[in-house]
Formats: C-alpha cells, structure tokens, sequence
C-alpha cells in the first residue's frame, strides 16, 4: 500500500514537472503591436530618435542597463546621455551579440519588410536587444520595443540612418 503511494506521489511529481516545463518553453504566439508597428508610422510617432554610441552596461536582478551617450539628436529633446534596460538574455556567451547585423548597412531589402529588424522576441513574448560597447545605433525610446527600435548604425551613410533623418526633416518643414 505504501508502494502504491509512493508511486503515485512520483507520477504526479513528474507529470507536473513535465508540465510546468512545457509552459515555460512554449514560443511566443504572436508579436506585439509595438514590435510590429510599420517603421514610417514609427518614426511619426516618436518624440525622440537618438543616433547614440554605447559605453557601459550593467547587468542587475536579469535585466541589462546599457547606458549610452547620444551622437545626434535626430527628433526631441536634446541629451547627452540615457540608458535603456532590456532582458539579460545577452550574457549566455554563445548568445551574446548574435543579432549584431546592420543589415548591410540597411541597403538589405529584408530589413524593409514589417517586422524585421534587430530587436528578438523571447519565449515569454518580452522583446529584447542585445548591445556592445563602442558600436552606435540609432535608438526609439519610445519603441525601443520595435523590431527595428535600436538598429546598429556604425556609418552615418546608413541607408536606414538617412532615412529616418529625412523622414523627420520632411516632417518638420
């Protein structure tokens, strides 16, 4: 009778486990609007667009601090420096810096589809970009959610960088 019990204790220790682990390992169903939001409605909607250069990082509680010091102030507010957090999925060494493509200079024409950019969907539906010193980006505060929200920009004749420049001066006239 014993025996029995204990059996029973273990197919219920391990059915739950199996399924408490099948919840956490489940894709994401669908991106966010954010994620999704076309990039000229982006750009309209952003009070501020930085070109900025990466220069320190802090990891804390699994969230990453990257702090940033601002090279252009495309649109908004003028700074000299801001910070942006995101999910620490960064620090797994074979992961870090894995979605560092700038797309050829933004010249790929996959980039210009909806919902492509640098910026990753994980597991849990959070979105989240990864960051290395020294390297700049262009940066959507407001949409650093996007999937093109922190796009590398390391050649001010980046098509996506000239883009968004003159989306914003077009606007302003």
């Amino acid at each position: 009778m014993i025996l029995n019990r204990l059996k029973s204790y273990a197919v219920i220790i391990v059915l739950s486990t199996c399924f408490i682990t099948a919840k956490e390992s489940e894709a994401c169903a669908a991106a966010s609007d954010e994620y999704m939001l076309n990039h000229e409605k982006m750009i309209q909607q952003s009070a501020d667009i930085y070109l900025v250069k990466a220069v320190s990082k802090k990891l804390e509680n699994k969230i990453i601090t990257t702090t940033f010091n601002v090279l252009d102030v495309v649109k908004g507010r003028e700074r000299k420096q801001l910070t942006i957090s995101f999910p620490a999925f960064e620090y797994d060494e074979k992961a870090s810096h894995q979605f560092m493509t700038d797309f050829s200079l933004h010249k790929d024409e996959k980039f210009w589809k909806d919902g492509v950019g640098r910026s990753q969907i994980l597991t849990n539906c959070e979105t989240t970009a990864s960051f290395r010193l020294g390297y700049g980006y262009l940066l959507f505060p407001k949409f650093k959610s996007n999937a093109k929200g922190v796009e590398v920009i390391n050649d001010t004749s980046d098509k996506w960088y000239q883009f968004v420049k003159e989306r914003v001066e077009a606007n302003v006239k």
